[in-house]
């Protein structure tokens, strides 16, 4: 159990590390200045109450270090089924799909979370970041540069709901 705990701590550690390696690095074809993202989202309170969607998220977090990015989206929607109407689920899942080159799923699961978060700006700023991303990797670089006039300076969303 222990050995199991040990390496676990490594997969974290390397994906933290994976992950700030990608945020550093602007996009090749945006001259635009980068401004700083907004924190992570932190896991929903509506999933801190309900141990099997944490379980889920735990699980998809485990595939998506490994590499698994399918098995990571099947726990995300198996979590989704439990709890339809979570933002952080939805941007969970548009984050995989991101990762995974479906550049059209990742847009659309962005925008259906930002209709969910409501007053959670945290999470809205990194969706526009997705459907930014998204967009750009598409060639769509008006499209991506109006994504990110969402997010401000703070790195907090400003007021929108529609991501097209």
């Amino acid at each position: 159990m222990s050995r199991w705990m040990g390496w676990r701590c490594w997969l974290w550690l390397a994906w933290v590390l994976v992950l700030s390696a990608c945020s550093s690095v602007p996009p090749e074809h945006d001259n635009l200045p980068q401004r700083p993202g907004p924190s992570m989202p932190q896991t929903p309170s509506s999933a801190q109450g309900n141990p099997a969607v944490v379980a889920l998220l735990h699980t998809a977090q485990d595939q998506q270090l490994a590499g698994h990015h399918e098995q990571a989206a099947s726990a995300l929607e198996r979590a989704l089924r439990l709890e339809p109407r979570n933002a952080m689920l939805w941007h969970r899942l548009a984050q995989v799909r991101l990762s995974q080159g479906q550049w059209g799923n990742a847009i659309d699961f962005a925008a259906k979370s930002n209709s969910l978060a409501g007053g959670q700006r945290d999470i809205q700023a990194s969706n526009w970041l997705v459907i930014a991303q998204a967009k750009e990797r598409q060639g769509d670089r008006d499209g991506a540069r109006a994504a990110r006039a969402h997010v401000d300076l703070d790195g907090a969303s400003q007021p929108e709901d529609s991501a097209r």
